[in-house]
């Protein structure tokens, strides 16, 4: 390291945690649209056989990193420091790569613990880095179910310095008041705060920033304090039925079929669906589509196509007992294109053969019985 590198101020850092479909990317998104994250780079730590979460971070390609796309391994911690440490080195030799923030987006089963301690201790790294606050993404809706259900939601909440609770125009506010009491029991430190859509102000995020153990729990303490830890991690969720797989799909896919294929999926394998992420080709417009459980987040229009030509339809499931072949063959309900017209008031038997044999895809396939909740509710939450 240079003398000039030496006496440069350290970059800040901020690290964001939570559960699978939280809403960390919708996080991360509405800060670097602030002022004071607007040349941050990004890494992106993702769990599936095909990347798609950068794809959804708007950053310049430039200023971002990917990291470990198919597993949850116990080295990515190294990798990320890997990845920060050449962002630093590439910023230094060219002017385009400069950056005055890195935002550390972490997949939802990953534990953050090897990460923190890799940023508060590896003197390669914290002589350029400094780590100012940790965020974990508690979603307001399932949130109560992660913590019940997945012992990682409950480590990423506990060692968080910020806690942020998310969906707050799906919830009720009982629910949101019994969630941030028991955040509140599991992180008796961290400061909380409610947002919508991931609209939070960057002065709420660095508000008292300075990442330190006050508050947290022995549990958590001990983590944070055990310096072998990160070297015997072992992959974050032991759960041998969490799985992820991916699906692509080459033609276009009508609108009709989309929604509906959408709406039967959450209805019918919902209770299995961990997160859902993807670009789907929307009778020829590129789409940002992500679904939790029963929820479906609203598609989002991309102003063009991430990977140029390609455009084909790209889904990366995270589910529970769901196998992916139970779901490739739903794909069909894509080219289900039902009559549009306003005035054709009349019942076609041919399209309502084709929509019953869709709603067969779902209903007589063999996991049905393992993946449907016992409580699937009758009218779908759009969002």
């Amino acid at each position: 390291m240079s003398a000039l590198e030496a006496q440069a101020p350290r970059v800040p850092v901020l690290l964001v945690t939570g559960f699978l479909g939280s809403g960390k990317t919708t996080l991360v998104n509405r800060l670097l649209k602030t002022r004071a994250f607007a040349r941050a780079a990004v890494v992106v730590n993702e769990y599936g056989e095909v990347s798609i979460d950068h794809v959804l971070v708007q950053a310049p390609r430039r200023r971002m990193r990917v990291i470990d796309g198919g597993c949850l391994c116990a080295h990515v911690h190294e990798e990320i420091a890997s990845s920060i440490i050449d962002l630093y080195v590439k910023r230094d030799r060219d002017p385009d790569f400069d950056f005055d923030f890195v935002l550390i987006e972490m997949s939802g089963l990953a534990d953050p613990v090897p990460v923190i301690q890799n940023l508060l201790t590896d003197p390669h790294v914290t002589s350029l880095y400094e780590l100012k606050t940790v965020i974990a993404v508690a979603d307001g809706v399932l949130g109560a179910d992660h913590l019940a259900r997945h012992p990682e939601s409950v480590k990423q909440a506990a060692v968080a310095d910020t806690i942020v609770i998310s969906k707050t125009d799906l919830a009720d506010c009982a629910a949101l008041d019994a969630l941030a009491v028991r955040l509140s029991s599991v992180n008796p430190g961290a400061r909380q705060l409610r947002v919508a859509y991931g609209d939070v102000h960057a002065a709420d995020i660095l508000d008292r920033a300075g990442f330190d153990l006050t508050g947290r729990s022995d549990t958590a303490r001990g983590w944070l304090n055990d310096q072998s830890y990160g070297a015997t991690a072992a992959p974050a969720s032991a759960d041998p039925a969490i799985s992820t797989f991916a699906l692509t799909y080459d033609e276009e896919i009508t609108l009709p079929g989309f929604v509906l294929w959408m709406n039967l999926l959450a209805g019918f394998r919902g209770a299995g669906l961990l997160r859902v992420k993807g670009i789907v080709n929307v009778e020829g417009r590129p789409y940002a589509v992500q679904a939790v459980q029963t929820i479906i987040s609203e598609p989002v229009a991309l102003e063009a196509w991430p990977d140029g030509d390609d455009r084909r339809s790209r889904l990366v499931f995270i589910t529970r007992g769901i196998d992916a072949a139970d779901i490739r063959r739903t794909l069909e309900t894509f080219r289900f294109d039902a009559g549009r017209s306003p005035r054709n008031m009349t019942i076609n038997p041919e399209t309502y053969a084709r929509f019953r044999d869709t709603i067969e895809l779902f209903r007589t396939s063999p996991s049905r019985s393992a993946n449907r909740s016992n409580d699937v509710k009758n009218e779908l939450e759009i969002r």
